[in-house]
């Protein structure tokens, strides 16, 4: 949980912990705030009977990978933490586990066996993850988030096809522009989750299905709905991994302000479907001066005493598990890839390695140590839409750089870019405009044509996708 060691800002420095960071007042839009994989040092704590942390770094992302100083420090997050609500380590639990008994891949578990919380006529069940405005620290709220992260159903979800009743809430993740827990006049949230019809006839097994409402809330009045959507077309996976994407701009239903609200989920082995794109109000429809998203719940188990039962009545040892993997957090859509943290592919098999260096973005510059035309190499960069971009890299030039031709999934882009410089020279330089990409993963060649010096060394700081529409 942020203690908030930084007490003041100096122009575009922090200080923090009595030393004075040059860094930006907030990420620039696009830009990947944290990302982890749950694994290094990244450790589960127990900070009160309902309230855990998670602290450390996960070592095998190469940046913006701590839970504290990239995430809970970062101006526009506040407080992370897990929350229970109510009961104890025997109702429910969430966990930093290896995957199964024999992948030892490291994933957060929740485990969800009672519903402990009343609620006037029945009990739920509740874990969560919370990001949220910190009171004391004046958090910039995020006018656009975008976020990234692996999900697995337990087989014993599916379980709840064959209850002779309906779901209509089994929440998977929650978004509050203005909470109602605060005090603040307009609250508003947008629930994203599992539902189900009730059987037609006696027996009959329903399947889950994908569904998302947003609503209002009033003193006096409670919750009233704004708009809600069901995507009953999408096949929802059990003991295989769901990538989920999801995006948030605040906004309302006027042309040129809209928000919007949008999901995709790639299924394990599966092509990428956009299962909600929603133009529409992402704040309260009554509110004329929002604020962005505060708090929300990116990885959220929350349902009733019913749901909950019902999994763990149907066999020995049963309850309602969901694993997570992967999170990454975004301000806005994905943009800025830096290169020390993006996957590598097949290289011409030169030294290849990720530089530190201050007036690299985020202090590292990978260098590919080629030696000869021809040699080169590949970074992959997942693109959350189809659309236009610009075309963007960042690279730090000097004397013993050399020329080279990218490409993007084999097709070259641009023309050939000299990376010489007297010099070290810190530029970003545009290979294309209003460029076609399609969502998915995307491969960046690196291709060594020559050199206007004597050396043919790449220094590459970062790839920059810029969305023209």
């Amino acid at each position: 949980m942020n203690m908030r060691k930084w007490v003041t800002s100096i122009g575009g420095a922090v200080l923090f912990g009595g030393l004075l960071w040059s860094i930006p007042a907030y990420a620039a839009n696009g830009e990947l705030i944290f990302q982890s994989g749950f694994e290094g040092s990244s450790t589960r704590s127990t900070t009160s009977a309902q309230i855990d942390d998670i602290t450390g770094t996960d070592t095998s992302k190469l940046s913006r990978n701590n839970w504290v100083t990239d995430l809970e420090d970062h101006p526009q997050v506040g407080t992370f933490r897990l929350y229970y609500e109510s009961g104890n380590t025997g109702d429910r639990k969430a966990e930093i586990i290896q995957e199964s008994p024999t992948n030892t891949n490291k994933v957060l578990n929740y485990w969800l066996k009672n519903a402990t919380t009343p609620d006037s006529n029945f009990f739920k069940g509740r874990i969560q993850t919370d990001i949220y405005d910190d009171a004391s620290s004046n958090q910039e709220s995020l006018d656009e988030m975008y976020y990234k992260v692996r999900m697995k159903l337990d087989s014993d979800v599916q379980q709840l096809e064959t209850l002779q009743k309906k779901i209509s809430w089994l929440t998977l993740a929650e978004f509050w522009n203005q909470p109602t827990w605060d005090g603040s006049p307009k609250p508003f949230r947008i629930t994203f989750g599992l539902n189900k019809d009730a059987p037609s006839v006696a027996g009959e097994s329903k399947p889950l299905y994908f569904h998302v409402t947003s609503e209002n809330y009033a003193q006096g009045v409670g919750y009233t709905e704004v708009w809600k959507y069901d995507n009953k077309s999408f096949q929802v996976q059990y003991d295989s991994w769901m990538t989920l994407e999801i995006y948030y701009k605040k906004g309302n239903n006027t042309t040129g302000s809209k928000g919007r609200f949008y999901v995709a989920v790639t299924p394990e082995g599966g092509s990428r479907q956009v299962v909600f794109d929603i133009y529409n109000f992402t704040h309260n429809s009554t509110d004329t001066n929002p604020r962005g998203l505060s708090h929300f719940n990116p990885m959220k188990l929350y349902t009733s005493n019913e749901v909950i039962d019902y999994v763990r009545n149907s066999g020995t040892g049963n309850a309602l598990q969901v694993q997570w993997d992967d999170f990454e957090l975004w301000n806005g859509w994905p943009s800025l890839y830096e290169a020390e943290a993006m996957r590598v592919g097949t290289t011409s098999g030169d030294a290849l390695t990720d530089s530190a260096d201050t007036s690299c973005s985020r202090a590292y510059c990978k260098i590919l140590s080629s030696n000869a035309p021809g040699d080169f190499m590949n970074l992959f960069a997942s693109v959350p839409k189809d659309g236009l971009y610009d075309v963007k890299v960042g690279v730090k030039k000097w004397t013993n750089r050399g020329q080279f031709q990218m490409s993007i999934d084999g097709t070259n882009v641009g023309s050939i870019q000299d990376h010489y410089s007297s010099v070290p020279e810190y530029t970003e330089l545009t290979i294309a405009s209003n460029y076609q990409l399609y969502a998915g993963e995307r491969r960046f060649k690196f291709y060594v044509t020559g050199t206007s010096s004597t050396g043919h060394q790449l220094g590459i700081d970062y790839i920059k996708l810029v969305p023209k529409n």
